[in-house]
């Protein structure tokens, strides 16, 4: 018996099967917010994004009818879920304080034989905080310990693609046509590149690659660079990563900011992020970013505010 076979659990009698359910997978998940869960200024987006990644793997293992997400392609090869492009919507994070339980409603798609997406609606209360949506693709490391000779693969054992379920963010999220207003309207400020070098303790996964997670954090620090005044309490709106390259542990990034629209309370930016010895385009991240007024009490209780006290979905 293969180690994939042994994963796999048995069926139950009167449980339909997940590949009954082609067109997707839905979990809710509760959490009650604490300090490893909050930032200065409201949720932690790095936190959100490393659990976020984390139900897309474990539905990926519950969409194949794993007990664990454990890959292997045909060879024998580990396989990991590597994401392509993640996009934040509609964020109000500044809304999360301690002691609050934020509920994540998930469900995950199959976009093609490599591709599935996850969309996960985030909400306090009642109040909705925003969306997520994530696209991975299923890679392996093609005979190599490099993170350089990582290729897309094929898993067999999934519910077929469901064409009807297919969404927009399947061509990446990031394609020059998400933001509307005159590119010649841009304010002149295409800031000087910036170096940084990744923490194989701190900023890489237990796979051995650069977590995602970790990029729009990149970007983050990159911002308080620029313009401390307006990063301490800034905090995400909007948010799209296109995720094209990895590097190994030792070498550096360099992301070049620029600015597409800028006052006192807002900031529209693109992050180009290479990787610094060779050049490599790594990714692209487009934020809207706001400043919130305080860090600390920020709202109302939400329960009372939606009037859902005595709802069990709040």
């Amino acid at each position: 018996m293969t180690l994939q076979e042994r994963n796999r659990p048995r069926p139950q009698p009167g449980v339909p099967s997940h590949r009954d359910r082609a067109t997707g997978w839905a979990s809710t998940h509760r959490v009650h917010l604490g300090m490893p869960h909050l930032a200065f200024s409201g949720l932690s987006e790095a936190w959100l994004l490393k659990e976020l990644g984390h139900r897309h793997w474990i539905q990926l293992a519950r969409m194949a009818e794993y007990d664990f997400p454990d890959f292997y392609d045909e060879a024998g090869h580990t396989v990991y879920a590597a994401f392509r492009s993640v996009r934040i919507e509609g964020a109000r994070f500044d809304l999360a304080k301690e002691n609050d339980t934020l509920v994540i409603r998930s469900s995950l798609f199959r976009l093609s034989r490599t591709q599935v997406q996850s969309e996960h609606r985030l909400s306090i209360g009642g109040a909705l905080l925003g969306v997520v949506r994530m696209v991975s693709v299923f890679v392996h490391r093609n005979g190599q310990t490099s993170n350089r000779s990582v290729v897309r693969v094929e898993i067999q054992g999934l519910p077929p693609v469901s064409e009807a379920s297919k969404p927009d963010l399947a061509n990446g999220g990031v394609d020059g046509t998400l933001w509307t207003w005159d590119e010649g309207a841009i304010v002149a400020a295409d800031h000087r590149p910036q170096l940084f070098f990744p923490c194989p303790s701190q900023d890489f996964n237990g796979a051995g690659f650069l977590y995602f997670a970790n990029v729009p954090a990149f970007v983050d620090r990159a911002e308080w660079n620029v313009d401390p005044d307006f990063a301490r309490n800034a905090i995400t709106r909007w948010r799209s990563v296109a995720y094209h390259a990895n590097i190994d542990p030792g070498e550096a990034i360099s992301i070049e900011l620029v600015d597409f629209e800028r006052d006192d309370l807002m900031w529209r930016h693109r992050c180009r992020v290479t990787r610094a010895t060779d050049g490599k385009h790594m990714a692209d991240v487009l934020s809207v970013r706001s400043r919130v007024e305080v860090a600390g009490s920020r709202r109302v209780a939400a329960r009372q505010e939606v009037g859902c006290a005595d709802r069990p979905d709040c």
